[in-house]
C-alpha cells in the first residue's frame, strides 16, 4: 500500500527515496552495523553479515524523518509561560488526496518519551504510515523533553525550568502548539490527535479543562494505552506511587533535581550501563518491561534504537504528576493541603471531569499491558460521555504490552492499519466544512 501511494508521486521521488534508505542503511556505504536479529547476534555486529544499519540506533528525530526520504520542517514555539517547544512537521508525499490537508494528525507521547517513539520503527512507524496516508504529520514534544528544553529566562541548569506539572502543559503547552498547527492548515480543517500513554492524560485534561476549545480543535481523539486513573496497574511502579512527594522532596535537598529530570544525563547513564553488553542490553530490556508488562514483541534490534530515545527527559514534578494516576486520582496537581488553599481555594486539587468533553474518543488497549491494564480502559470508557464514545478496540496478544505500540515489531499489523481505517471512516462520515 506504501509502495503504491508513492507511485503516485512519480519515480523520480521513488527512485531519490530508494536511494537515500540504501545509503543509510548498507555499511558498504560507510555505516557500521549497529542492530541485529538476536542478542546473541550483537557479540560480532560489526563483522556479522546478520546485522545492519539502522539510522534510528544513533540519530535525533531529524535526522531519522530526513533519512527516510520525508519533507521535514521544524517550529519552535513558545509558550505564554515562557517555554520554548519544538514541533516536527511530516509533509505528506500524496498531493492528490487533498481533503487530508484539511485533517493533520498531532502525534503525543508518553512520559520519559519524545516524539522520535513515532518514528522508531522506519517505514513501519505510524508517523511515517501517517504520512504515506496523506496527512500531515505534527510531532509533539512537551517541555523538558529532549527537544523542548529552551525557556526565555531559565536554562536546565535552574530549578525554576523544572518547576511544572501537567497542568501547565495543559494550560500553556497545549494551546501554542494547537494554534501553530492550526496556522498551517486550511481555514476549516480539524485535528486529528493520537496520543501513547501520558500522551492520552494530557489530551484528557484538555478536553476536560477546555471542552468548548477541544470540540473546535479535533476531530478525533485517538487514546492508545490510555492513562485515566490506573487503580488496576499491575506494575511494581504502583508501589512507588504513594512516595513521589517524598522523592521529589529529596531531590530537591540533594540539589538533584536537573540530573533525575534532563534527558542527557538519564540517557547517558542507561546507554553506559544497558549497552556495554548484548546479554546487559537484554537484561534492561527485561526490567524495563517489567513496568510496561512481562511479555513483548520488541525485537532485539529494537534495543539500541530504545536506548537511544529512551530516557527523553521529563519534570521530576511531571512523573510525581502522573505517579498521582496510579493512586486513582485525575486531578490537577497535589501541592500539599496549604499550597492547594492557596492556588485552588480547597485542601484537595480539583479533578478534571471527563464527562464536560465534547469531542469523540477511540480507545486502543492491550490486554498485555501492566501499566494501562484492560479494567482501567473500560473505567474511563464507560465514564465518558455515551455521545462521543467513538469505539474501543482490544489487542488481544499475549505479547503485546504497553510500550510495543510504539516499539513493537508487529505494531503496524497489529495497531497502525486499523488505525488508518478509523481515520479514514471518521473524516468521510462527518465531512465537516470541507
Amino acid at each position: 500500500m506504501i509502495e503504491l501511494d508513492m507511485c503516485k508521486c512519480g519515480g523520480i521521488r521513488v527512485f531519490l527515496t530508494t536511494l537515500l534508505l540504501v545509503s543509510f542503511t548498507k555499511t558498504s556505504l560507510g555505516h557500521e552495523r549497529n542492530v541485529c536479529p538476536t542478542f546473541e547476534d550483537y557479540y560480532t555486529v560489526k563483522n556479522n553479515t546478520n546485522c545492519w544499519y539502522d539510522v534510528a540506533a544513533e540519530h535525533d528525530a531529524q535526522t531519522i524523518i530526513k533519512a527516510h526520504g520525508y519533507e521535514l520542517k521544524e517550529f519552535k514555539v513558545q509558550t505564554n509561560d515562557g517555554y520554548i517547544l519544538t514541533l516536527f512537521k511530516i509533509s505528506s508525499p500524496n498531493t492528490i488526496n487533498y481533503i487530508t490537508k484539511y485533517y493533520p494528525v498531532f502525534l503525543q507521547h508518553g512520559l520519559l518519551s519524545t516524539s522520535a517513539n513515532f518514528i522508531a520503527l522506519g517505514r513501519n512507524s505510524l508517523a511515517f504510515m501517517l504520512a504515506d496516508a496523506g496527512h500531515d504529520v505534527w510531532l509533539g514534544n512537551y517541555r523538558g523533553t529532549q527537544y523542548s528544553e529552551g525557556h526565555i529566562n531559565y536554562t536546565v541548569n535552574d530549578k525554576e525550568f523544572w518547576d511544572h506539572t501537567l497542568d501547565d502543559m495543559v494550560k500553556y503547552d497545549f494551546p501554542a502548539v494547537f494554534h501553530q498547527i492550526l496556522s498551517e492548515t486550511p481555514e476549516g480543517g480539524q485535528i486529528i490527535y493520537i496520543g501513547h500513554s501520558l500522551g492520552t492524560t494530557l489530551a484528557l485534561m484538555y478536553n476536560a479543562q477546555y471542552p468548548k476549545e477541544a470540540k473546535n480543535i479535533f476531530k478525533l481523539t485517538i487514546l492508545l494505552s490510555p492513562a485515566y486513573t490506573l487503580s488496576n496497574m499491575l506494575s511494581p511502579y504502583r508501589n512507588l506511587a504513594p512516595f513521589g512527594s517524598m522523592f521529589l522532596d529529596m531531590a530537591n535537598r540533594m540539589d538533584m533535581i536537573r540530573l533525575m529530570s534532563q534527558s542527557e544525563p538519564l540517557k547517558q547513564l542507561a546507554r553506559t550501563i544497558c549497552l556495554e553488553s548484548p546479554r546487559l542490553m537484554q537484561r534492561c530490556l527485561q526490567m524495563w518491561n517489567l513496568f510496561y508488562g512481562a511479555e513483548t514483541s520488541m525485537a532485539p534490534e529494537i534495543g539500541p534504537v530504545y536506548f537511544n530515545q529512551i530516557p527523553g527527559g521529563s519534570s521530576f514534578k511531571v512523573c510525581n504528576h502522573a505517579a498521582d494516576l496510579a493512586l486513582g486520582n485525575f486531578r490537577h496537581y497535589n501541592h500539599g493541603p496549604l499550597e492547594n488553599v492557596k492556588r485552588y481555594g480547597t485542601p484537595f486539587p480539583p479533578i478534571y471531569d471527563i464527562q464536560k468533553i465534547q469531542t469523540p474518543i477511540y480507545i486502543v488497549y492491550s490486554i498485555a499491558d501492566w501499566a494501562t491494564t484492560e479494567k482501567d480502559a473500560w473505567n474511563l470508557y464507560n465514564k465518558l460521555p455515551k455521545l462521543y464514545r467513538h469505539g474501543i478496540r482490544r489487542i488481544n496478544m499475549k505479547s503485546f504490552n504497553h510500550i510495543d505500540f510504539v516499539f513493537g515489531k508487529n505494531a503496524r499489523r497489529v495497531v497502525y492499519e486499523d488505525l488508518l481505517l478509523v481515520i479514514k471512516d471518521a473524516i468521510l462520515k462527518v465531512p465537516n466544512n470541507v
